[in-house]
């Protein structure tokens, strides 16, 4: 059952992305670390209430993956992310705790310009899907080192994609963030 609401939220953030729907970049990558983390672990253990006896499934991985973006998708520009992102995820029967550290170099594709992002944040996914996220969301330097965007706090998310609370210090638009850092706009 819990792999089936994996999967199924899974499909609600790439949704929500196509739609470029107010949604921080990091708790889709959460929700995709979640999804390949649990269908990973638990397939051995799918419908299988003895394999818990044991207690919760403790799993890290370290992965890189690219996001480039054309022009209006994101940005008004070509837009490229390159991230590194490293996992410590805790699996009990109904919920996940999933510690995430991420470098992520963001770049304007046409201009040249890269700012990097080194972020830490926990994401709790409870039993019925929802989905909360805590710690330093946003934390850009540019070449020189020089800080040009912090943010952190807390987001929840509801199991269909909803926002349902923002703290006043993150901004959960990615586009409103990191275009206008890179010397763009976002898409309309």
């Amino acid at each position: 059952m819990r792999r089936v609401r994996v999967i199924g939220a899974f499909g609600v953030l790439l949704r929500m992305f196509r739609r470029r729907a107010a949604i921080r970049r990091f708790a889709m990558v959460a929700g995709v670390l979640s999804a390949g983390t649990v269908l990973g672990v638990l397939t051995p253990a799918a419908g299988s209430t003895a394999a818990w006896a044991d207690g919760p499934q403790h799993v890290k991985s370290t992965f890189t993956f690219e996001n480039p973006q054309p022009p209006g998708a994101l940005c008004d520009f070509n837009y490229g992310e390159l991230a590194t992102v490293s996992l410590d995820a805790i699996i009990f029967a109904g919920t996940e705790t999933d510690h995430i550290a991420a470098t992520v170099i963001h770049t304007n594709l046409d201009t040249g310009f890269s700012l990097t992002e080194v972020d830490q944040f926990t994401v709790f996914t409870a039993a019925d899907g929802q989905t909360k996220t805590v710690g330093i969301v946003w934390h850009l330097r540019n070449a020189d080192g020089q800080l040009v965007v912090v943010q952190s706090g807390q987001v929840v998310i509801s199991p269909t994609g909803e926002i349902i609370k923002v703290t006043p210090a993150v901004n959960p638009d990615t586009a409103a963030v990191i275009c206008p850092a890179l010397g763009g706009q976002p898409a309309t």
